[in-house]
């Protein structure tokens, strides 16, 4: 944690309380935080839950638990943002390589990849790095299983 001009932010590698109360906040709301849940820990799948719920809430996708984020938090009704639910329908067809469009934008911005609506291969190996850390198959190609995990 630290602290900018009396702002409190929480960010990636943080512990301690602020991160449990923030990880309460996180699954109160609906995000999900099953393998670890509120330890205290701010490691990937709390990132993630944030991003998450940034990307939802239509705030800056940092990362960043900063007051924006906290004061959205707090606002937050019980469930709303159900995990289980995709925030963006699946298009319909695989996401490949040599794709480009809004749904390849998002895509990149799920990946953590500077969204430039092309599918090359930093977006590729950066799809396959994500299928990898979430168990899924790693091909590197969005289909209905990655798309859902992403959104």
């Amino acid at each position: 944690m630290r602290s900018t001009n009396s702002t409190l932010l929480v960010t990636f590698g943080d512990r301690g309380a602020a991160v449990e109360k923030i990880q309460e906040l996180l699954i109160r709301a609906g995000m999900d935080l099953r393998e670890f849940g509120a330890d205290g820990v701010f490691g990937n799948e709390t990132l993630e839950a944030v991003q998450k719920f940034q990307r939802l809430s239509g705030l800056i996708e940092d990362g960043i638990v900063g007051p924006k984020t906290i004061a959205a938090l707090k606002r937050v009704r019980k469930g709303q943002f159900n995990s289980s639910t995709p925030v963006r329908p699946y298009p319909g067809s695989y996401v490949m390589i040599g794709d480009r469009g809004k749904d390849v934008e998002a895509i990149q911005r799920g990946v953590n990849v500077t969204p430039d609506g092309i599918f090359g291969p930093n977006t590729e190996s950066a799809v396959k790095r994500y299928q990898a850390r979430k168990g899924l198959s790693v091909d590197g190609i969005v289909g209905p299983a990655t798309w859902n995990m992403l959104f």
